[in-house]
């Protein structure tokens, strides 16, 4: 489950752009901590978890919900995917690719 929610976290850090310290400062969190949370070695709290959603735009269901993803889930994704600008777009790619453990073509 902390694996899972680590995953998730980093890769909407990754198409938002941000450091693990940036992401820390804009939601009042260490980025060592944040690193630990992305890794599954830590947990983390609810409050804590809002205000990472808040500061990446994402909602909280989004962030905790840890079931395998529904077609409505991934529709969600591939449709905030597009509306990225198209330089934005290869690097998210590549990020879901690391995530599922591939190599980026």
């Amino acid at each position: 489950m902390h694996a899972v929610l680590g995953q998730r976290l980093r890769a909407v850090r990754h198409i938002r752009r941000l450091s693990l310290d940036r992401l820390g400062t804009r939601a009042g969190l260490s980025g060592k901590f944040l690193g630990e949370v992305e890794r599954g070695e830590k947990s983390i709290s609810v409050d804590s978890l809002y205000r990472l959603a808040v500061v990446l735009g994402v909602s909280l269901r989004y962030l905790t919900d840890v079931r395998e993803a529904t077609t409505a889930e991934a529709e969600a994704l591939c449709a905030m995917l597009i509306a990225l600008p198209r330089a934005d777009r290869r690097r998210a790619y590549q990020v879901v690719r690391a995530m599922l453990g591939k190599r980026s073509a």
